[in-house]
């Protein structure tokens, strides 16, 4: 084989192996040089990283005891400081919706209503439609702080939705008029990537 032909079969397997390499080789560079990266698709804002909560002994207001969390369940936070608001009252409805609509993954989520104090009347009234809401009552700044969200405020202020993974982590939040059907879907999509709760 003459010098002229191994550098062309030589020059043919560079060209194959770049042409081959180059999808892996650009999206390299876009992710760590050029720093092109995905938007997140979550319509919730991520907790980055993930915060492991630490859990205070807490008690419902039927008398039941919480010592670490809710168990390994997906749970819906919703905290209020004095009273709830009818914006709270409407966010407990879509929360109730919403784990409804999730169908047969309906028992992989939770509700909790988390109180600085203790439900009034008017609010007692309102959840005998919601028996399988969890109200903690007499909550305190221990659990309560955590939350916190940069640039929204005292937790509680207003009734955000919090999410917390089977884990026990913190990872997700959403304001206080969401859209629930957007709320809904982003649930689905992590129930769907985790078998967890």
């Amino acid at each position: 084989m003459s010098k002229d032909s191994l550098l062309w079969h030589r020059l043919k397997f560079i060209a194959l192996v770049l042409i081959f390499a180059s999808p892996f080789i650009a999206g390299w560079m876009a992710l760590y040089v050029f720093e092109l990266k995905p938007e997140s698709i979550n319509y919730g804002t991520l907790v980055q990283p993930v915060k492991k909560l630490q859990w205070p002994v807490m008690k419902s207001v039927t008398g039941e005891r919480f010592e670490n969390g809710f168990g390994r369940k997906w749970t819906f936070l919703l905290i209020t400081r004095e009273s709830c608001t009818k914006q709270c009252q409407s966010n407990l409805f879509y929360m109730r919706q919403i784990k409804k609509l999730l169908g047969r993954n309906t028992p992989r989520l939770q509700n909790v209503l988390v109180m600085t104090g203790s439900p009034n009347s008017d609010l007692n009234s309102f959840l005998v439609d919601y028996p399988n809401l969890i109200i903690i009552e007499n909550s305190s700044d221990i659990l309560i702080s955590q939350f916190q969200v940069t640039g929204a405020g005292m937790v509680g202020s207003t009734p955000r939705l919090y999410l917390v993974d089977p884990d026990k982590n913190y990872m997700m939040h959403y304001p206080a008029q969401f859209d629930h059907y957007q709320v809904l879907d982003d649930i689905k999509k992590l129930m769907k990537l985790s078998q967890i709760g």
